[in-house]
């Protein structure tokens, strides 16, 4: 009788913790399928960018103060200014709202726009560039004419004095038009064009 009891005694947890398998089996399948799904973002998130840097063509645009969602959008190529006031839910822009630069003029990837923050929601549109540090997060290329002195700083082997000396070059010359064009500037050579090469877009564009 006793060895019967201890019998019965013994096998009784191994069949508890038989039955208690299944449910840690099935919970440890569901957070595997759950981190699979958050590692590829196949959740969508509340605060998702509007764009996908996996998403062949467009072009992506920093919207800043004076519009509904501020931060980078994508959008398609051909985009103009009216075009993404209607997008993004500003409407028609008012006359003058528009820069004299052209309404028809197409953004580029990169731009930025924001209002005047003394001109209200339906002021005037400013066109910039967003910093270099996030054009190359975001795998754009820069271009030696969209760049300020703060730009400059943020690349290798370019100091405050030389990134002055960039911009001095800029303003009593003109537009530097192509990547190779920076050799002109007193301070960059072979070498250093080298060393900033990948960092820049081919060709005149």
């Amino acid at each position: 009788m006793r060895s019967s009891t201890s019998c019965s005694e013994i096998r009784k947890p191994h069949t508890d913790r038989v039955r208690s398998q299944p449910p840690l089996l099935f919970g440890a399948v569901v957070f595997a399928a759950v981190a699979l799904l958050l590692g590829r973002g196949g959740l969508p998130s509340q605060d998702s960018p509007a764009f996908s840097s996996q998403t062949p063509g467009g072009i992506r645009v920093l919207l800043g103060e004076g519009f509904p969602n501020p931060g980078v959008h994508q959008f398609s190529d051909g985009i103009t200014v009216e075009g993404v006031m209607e997008l993004t839910g500003l409407g028609e822009p008012p006359a003058g709202a528009v820069p004299k630069a052209g309404a028809d003029d197409q953004l580029v990837d990169g731009m930025a726009l924001a209002t005047a923050p003394e001109a209200g929601i339906h002021g005037e549109i400013e066109r910039g560039w967003m910093p270099a540090r996030q054009r190359l997060a975001l795998g754009i290329p820069l271009h030696p004419d969209r760049m300020s002195r703060e730009d400059w700083v943020t690349l290798p082997g370019i100091g405050e004095k030389l990134a002055a000396q960039i911009e001095l070059d800029r303003q009593n010359y003109g537009d530097f038009g192509r990547f190779e064009a920076l050799e002109r500037v007193k301070g960059i050579g072979p070498a250093k064009l080298k060393t900033l090469r990948p960092f820049f877009v081919e060709g005149d564009n």
